[in-house]
């Protein structure tokens, strides 16, 4: 009676028996395996799965399947071409011995689709990334030119002044002896003219940032040479430094100046984020960069330190010019300017951050 019905049906149906063993086929199920029906009969249902499959946990289970149930997997047709099957298992009673129905499904064109929309929204994922980073990177580029020319003309205005003073607080301490009434209040003056004309300085770095002059450079010896101008500093304050640098690191074309002058305003920043001393880390890594479908080589300098770290909440203003949270001591123009070296040779500053656990600046650069 049964027979019948699953003859005239157009859907791909199997009757199993509770060890998996086919009992039955319908026409549709000989037209998507490609096995006539008396194979299909001589055939366990694992007998059709792709070799992956035949251990999954519903066949050691078909005897408990009591209601509907539903899987997904990869079967074999007749000659060894796989293909994405729906399979659905419903319990069935025949002159009370229990079986499987079994309807199968060919859902490999829907896996494709699925698979490409998934494709397609990645890209679309990684356009809609890019775009929103190249925003970012074009308003902060109109800031810092705005900025850039504020700064050079406040820098210039008070440039002149403060020579003055500081040229006149310095005569007068020549002249006076270090017990005279007014030596402290001098000395005070001097140290403060000089610090604003630090900040001038920086002023006029950030405003007049030069194109880069490329040449050669070993940015192995650039980085050690790096931490010999910084090594009193490192010394005062009580701080440890790591090198990790491959063996062979090739040259880059850089302008050696600008990238030390980066490289050492990270270090400055990490050396003040540790006043009790702790651990620096110089590290190079080689890498390789998905570019337009090729692979670019790369070079990241990391330079970590174990300080404090930064709060969630300020990590994505640290490059802002004059965003400092050093107060009075700082200028907030340190990364603004090592951001712009290293974008200006066509890379980018990344930051790894946790509070209480330490920072880590990455310079990432083209070869």
């Amino acid at each position: 009676m049964l027979k019948p019905l699953i003859d005239k049906a157009a859907f791909p149906l199997l009757v199993i028996d509770q060890t998996g063993r086919i009992q039955y086929a319908n026409r549709g199920a000989e037209i998507i395996t490609g096995y006539r029906r008396r194979e299909l009969e001589a055939f366990a249902l694992q007998d059709l799965c792709a070799t992956y499959e035949k251990d999954r946990f519903i066949f050691s289970n078909l005897a408990r399947i009591k209601d509907l149930a539903e899987i997904e997997i990869d079967l074999r047709k007749k000659g060894g071409r796989q293909f994405m099957a729906n399979i659905s298992f419903a319990p069935l009673v025949h002159e009370e011995n229990r079986f499987l129905l079994i309807a199968l499904r060919d859902v490999t064109a829907r896996r494709v689709r699925e698979g490409q929309i998934r494709e397609l929204e990645e890209r679309y994922r990684k356009l809609l990334a890019e775009r929103n980073r190249l925003e970012d990177q074009v308003t902060r580029s109109t800031k810092l030119a705005a900025i850039g020319e504020l700064a050079a003309g406040i820098a210039h205005e008070i440039n002149n002044p403060l020579g003055i003073i500081l040229g006149f607080a310095q005569d007068i301490l020549e002249e006076i002896p270090p017990d005279h009434p007014f030596f402290e209040s001098v000395k005070i003056i001097e140290q403060e003219t000089a610090r604003c004309s630090e900040v001038v300085k920086n002023l006029l770095d950030f405003a007049r940032l030069r194109p880069p002059q490329m040449a050669a450079v070993d940015i192995s010896r650039l980085l050690n040479d790096s931490v010999v101008l910084l090594k009193p500093k490192l010394a005062k304050n009580k701080i440890q430094v790591k090198r990790i640098i491959p063996k062979r690191v090739p040259l880059m074309k850089v302008d050696p100046q600008l990238i030390q002058q980066a490289v050492l305003n990270v270090m400055l920043n990490a050396i003040q984020a540790m006043p009790y001393g702790g651990d620096l880390s110089l590290r190079i890594k080689l890498t390789n960069h998905e570019s337009s479908g090729t692979k670019a080589p790369r070079i990241k300098i990391l330079i970590a330190d174990t300080g404090p770290g930064i709060p969630d909440e300020i990590q994505n203003r640290i490059f802002d010019p004059f965003f400092t949270t050093k107060g009075s001591k700082g200028t907030g123009l340190g990364l603004s300017v090592c951001q712009r070296i290293i974008e200006d040779h066509g890379g980018r500053v990344e930051v790894e951050s946790r509070e209480k656990t330490g920072t880590t600046l990455i310079l990432n650069l083209p070869v």
